[in-house]
């Protein structure tokens, strides 16, 4: 195939289809009579009994998160639904997509929506398993093949610099899950060398349809393109070959926390109405796929500007978790603005010890002292918890916030795929649920705040006007004046990427 048929597909104007062998754009929607399946009897069946039409579960935990799809997908009857940013071939890209597999040969429909940016290392995978006829698999925005992915976005950068970030996972359009972990190990802390502290929730109710219209209005979009109009790759398996690699590499783990501990059991406890969900109205933020199409910059999303309405109504209070986070002025002003009405502001981001993109990094860096200076409170995620905490069990474990929240008033709380920098609020296209909750609020922000102590650093202004890092370890404080747990390379490198003009790309 050339290079324009994979790149651009029908977004293409019309009069020059005649020219190109493009596939034919078959549509597909959500499957909607799915209340007789167990999964449709058991959420209609604790919501019953509630006022509201949505209730929720806060996936925290990377085993548990985890637990929760594999469960979603061995209760499936009617349809899967995946969108997702990443996919690894690792432990759980290949338990989850086994268990796929296995799904479809019971009779379930499984349509998988990936962004193609990270998507190439895995496509011999991919169309292997898109053989089986009740599985689909669509790449959206996708990379030419067999051309240079550099050159091609280099050539194409208007167009392919707009990626989807989006994350849901969705099974008999009856509960879905929206959050900000991708399908790859590390987003599930199963003790390797690199961990995300990330979050989900778990939805069931009136919010899970509008998932599925969303996942629906990205699916048939002409962006969304099949794998299987691709040219056949290197090294193509069949879908008996793929299988049995999976299987071989679950085997070689077959004593790892991942394969060994993760079953069903949460969705076990919903199908038993013993989860401890939490009645409340919820609904779905998410940016239109169109958005990849516009060459104009500056442009806020629809999430950007929902999340700016929310936040910039807060009497009380703002927490913000974000990985990546770059305010630029006008961000540090909107803060400022509200610190001055009287209502706290927490962020809580990355340190240069823990982030995995020191680019991002190199740009936040210049915000520090004006939020600082504004009154904002500013922590950043250390790179190991000193006691307690997730992941203290592995020592060796680096970790990385991955989270993407707000919590405002403690009476809503947004989670999401969200993060606060330009690719969020003007590149990308995002999603994420805002939650009428005081309970999960209140809950929410507790954790947060309670878990500074011991996984993050308090940054404040000297006497002189230099940045401190504070930190406590049981009754003792210690400061630093540097950035902490890192060497001279990774700062000097830092420092050296500051100066370039990346800004707009972060």
């Amino acid at each position: 195939m050339g290079m324009l048929k994979a790149l651009v597909g029908s977004r293409l104007p019309p009069r020059y289809h005649k020219y190109f062998d493009l596939p034919p754009r078959q549509e597909s929607r959500k499957i909607g009579n799915t209340a007789a399946t167990s999964l449709g009897r058991a959420c209609s069946g604790w919501l019953e009994s509630q006022p509201e039409r949505s209730a929720v579960y806060r996936l925290d935990s990377g085993l548990e998160a985890l637990d929760a799809r594999i469960g979603l997908i061995k209760y499936a009857e009617k349809s899967i639904d995946i969108q997702s940013y990443l996919l690894r071939d690792d432990q759980s890209g290949n338990r989850i997509v086994l268990d796929l597999v296995a799904a479809a040969g019971r009779g379930v429909r499984v349509r998988m929506l990936m962004d193609d940016a990270l998507t190439e290392p895995i496509d011999a995978g991919l169309m292997a398993i898109n053989e089986h006829p009740n599985i689909e698999i669509r790449v959206f925005n996708p990379f030419p093949r067999r051309r240079s992915r550099l050159v091609s976005f280099i050539a194409n950068f208007n167009i392919l610099n707009r990626r989807m970030h989006n994350k849901s996972f969705t099974v008999d359009n009856q509960v879905t899950i929206v959050g900000g972990r991708n399908l790859a190990d590390e987003y599930f802390q199963t003790g390797g060398e690199n961990e995300f502290v990330d979050e989900d929730l778990l939805a069931i109710g009136a919010v899970v349809d509008e998932v599925s219209d969303g996942f629906d209005l990205y699916w048939n979009t002409s962006e969304a393109i099949p794998i299987n109009v691709f040219d056949a790759v290197d090294g193509r398996l069949s879908i008996d070959q793929a299988i049995a690699e999976g299987q071989r590499l679950l085997r070689e783990h077959a004593d790892t926390p991942l394969v060994g501990q993760v079953g069903m059991r949460l969705v076990e406890k919903l199908l038993s109405k013993s989860l401890s969900l939490i009645a409340a109205d919820t609904r779905l933020v998410m940016d239109h796929p169109e958005r990849a199409r516009r060459i104009l910059r500056r442009q806020p999303s629809e999430t950007t500007k929902y999340l700016q309405k929310i936040v910039s109504a807060a009497v009380r209070e703002v927490i913000i978790v974000s990985p990546y986070f770059v305010p630029q002025m006008q961000g540090v002003d909107f803060f400022a603005a509200l610190v001055r009405k009287g209502v706290r502001v927490c962020v809580v981001t990355n340190s240069l010890a823990s982030t995995n993109h020191i680019s991002v990094h190199a740009v936040y860096a210049r915000y520090r002292k004006p939020l600082l200076r504004q009154g904002i409170e500013l922590y950043e995620l250390a790179p190991k918890f000193r006691r307690g905490g997730q992941a203290a069990h592995n020592a060796t474990t680096r970790l990385t916030l991955h989270s993407k929240v707000a919590v405002i008033d403690r009476e809503l709380t947004f989670v999401g795929s969200f993060n606060l920098d330009p690719r969020s609020l003007y590149i990308n296209t995002e999603m994420g649920v805002v939650v009428e909750s005081a309970n999960l609020a209140s809950t929410m922000a507790q954790s947060i705040i309670g878990s500074l102590s011991e996984s993050a650093y308090r940054l404040y202004l000297g006497r002189s006007g230099g940045l401190r890092w504070s930190y406590r370890d049981g009754q003792d404080e210690h400061v630093m004046k540097t950035e902490p747990e890192t060497g001279f390379l990774r700062r000097m490198s830092t420092r050296l990427m500051s100066l370039l003009p990346i800004e707009g790309q972060m």
